[in-house]
């Protein structure tokens, strides 16, 4: 054996091994119990760090059932897994070789369950808020919130673990979006394929009555009066999401005509609902209860001391202007954008300066509502990035004097009752020249 110092001068032993004998070993063992296998394309290092966490935090039982990061444990293979593998996202045979290596790459991260639904950018990576979820200590039966839902990943994987979920906006479309891909989870895969063959009929009925969501809804509901009502709306919420994917798509490529894009994706939701479908029955694994709203997450109509967790991104305004983004899709579930603006936080205000300020204000009555609502002793994790460039203009100062929005929601909790347990970086993807980093900052209600 020998020893060595390190900068504090304390010794550390190690074994006297050759460089070889020592890479030949790897540092898996060192972290991970015997019996535990991670995920494959696992490359970053906050993937490491909440692998790491759920291995100590979770039971061998939990493990199997929920974890994120793992794909056998006490050497059975994992429900993330089953969920996982096969082809839950099927790729149309025009799609770009760079989407269908995506897919590929990020089998396990997010291209799996209803998660592929809708390409929304700035969307959560599902594999990260699972086991964001798991290391917070929330568990089956308990109830989770996200106030900032967006494309709904939270509540989805929520609903899948078993947890109850409370999920907001103030996006009616967003709202929309994740309500229909919450819905997929829990539909008649043979009843959704029955429309396989009326894909022509149901696209010329959602072009035929434009910017009338309501009146669309209710139409499709007396048409096919056959099917329980229930299951006739979560089919029309997966089938008009369908359409408005397809729409984006159009608008954006002339390679297919919009027919042909609506055709497809139908057919692609279609598989990822009777992917999942069978994980479910398999395991006998019902979704847990989810509410979904379109409100104010800075004024939450929820009681004090009674949710077990929550997550949530604020949004990116400084990066994407989501009202801009999502204007072709809002605009068949709302008349009054500006008014819509109003209530969207980061939104508000003239210029990049004044709408920084406001959104401060914002942010402090969101985490203050959070604070009021979460149980003592429980977490709120939130997910949020600093674009430094833009901030040092509309400052006017220094980039390296801006301070980042992780280490002001750190501050602001802590004025709200909640202590900082940790914060780790995540590099962000497909938004470097706005935004190039992130923190998954985690805080703890005070006893």
């Amino acid at each position: 054996m020998a020893e060595h110092s390190n900068k504090s001068g304390q010794g550390i032993t190690i074994e006297s091994k050759s460089p070889a004998e020592i890479i030949k070993q790897g540092m898996y063992h060192l972290l991970f119990p015997e019996g535990l296998e991670i995920c494959p394309n696992l490359s970053e290092v906050y993937e490491l760090a909440l692998a790491y966490y759920e291995s100590r935090i979770l039971t061998t039982k939990e493990l199997i059932d929920n974890s994120a990061y793992f794909v056998k444990a006490d050497n059975e293979l994992t429900r993330h897994y089953f969920i996982c593998t096969g082809d839950p996202v099927k790729i149309p045979d025009y799609s770009s070789s760079r989407l269908k290596s995506f897919f590929v790459q990020n089998q396990f991260r997010t291209g799996y369950a209803t998660h592929g639904f809708f390409p929304y950018r700035g969307k959560f990576h599902p594999q990260m808020i699972k086991a964001v979820i798991n290391i917070m200590g929330v568990k089956p039966g308990d109830t989770l919130l996200d106030p900032m839902m967006g494309s709904g990943t939270a509540p989805v994987e929520a609903c899948l673990m078993g947890i109850k979920a409370i999920g907001m906006d103030s996006s009616p479309f967003c709202r929309f979006m994740a309500q229909a891909k919450v819905d997929a989870l829990t539909i008649n895969p043979e009843n959704l394929e029955k429309f396989m063959g009326k894909a022509e009929i149901l696209f010329s009925d959602f072009k035929a009555c434009p910017a009338v969501f309501d009146q669309q809804k209710a139409e499709f509901l007396e048409k096919y009066r056959d099917m329980e009502k229930i299951e006739r709306e979560k089919i029309f919420n997966v089938l008009f999401l369908a359409f408005l994917d397809s729409d984006g798509y159009a608008q954006r490529s002339n390679r297919k005509t919009h027919l042909e894009y609506f055709q497809s994706i139908f057919e692609r939701y279609s598989a990822a609902v009777k992917k999942i479908a069978g994980v479910l029955s398999h395991f006998n694994m019902i979704p847990a209860q989810t509410l979904l709203t379109q409100g104010d997450a800075r004024h939450l109509d929820i009681e004090a001391n009674s949710i077990d967790g929550i997550i949530f991104s604020p949004p990116y305004s400084f990066a994407i202007d989501y009202l801009e983004n999502d204007l072709p899709h809002l605009k068949y579930f709302e008349t009054n954008i500006p008014k819509l603006s109003e209530t969207m936080i980061g939104m508000r205000g003239k210029s990049l300066k004044e709408k920084y300020g406001l959104y401060l204000e914002d942010m402090e009555k969101v985490i203050s509502e959070c604070s009021r609502v979460l149980k003592k002793g429980r977490m709120c994790s939130i997910i949020i990035g600093t674009n430094d460039n833009q901030l040092s203009k509309a400052l006017n100062i220094q980039k390296e004097a801006v301070v980042g929005l992780h280490k002001v929601v750190t501050e602001i909790g802590k004025q709200k009752g909640l202590v900082h347990v940790r914060s780790l970086p995540r590099q962000i993807v497909g938004m470097a020249n706005t935004m190039r980093q992130e923190y998954i900052v985690i805080l703890r209600k005070q006893e």
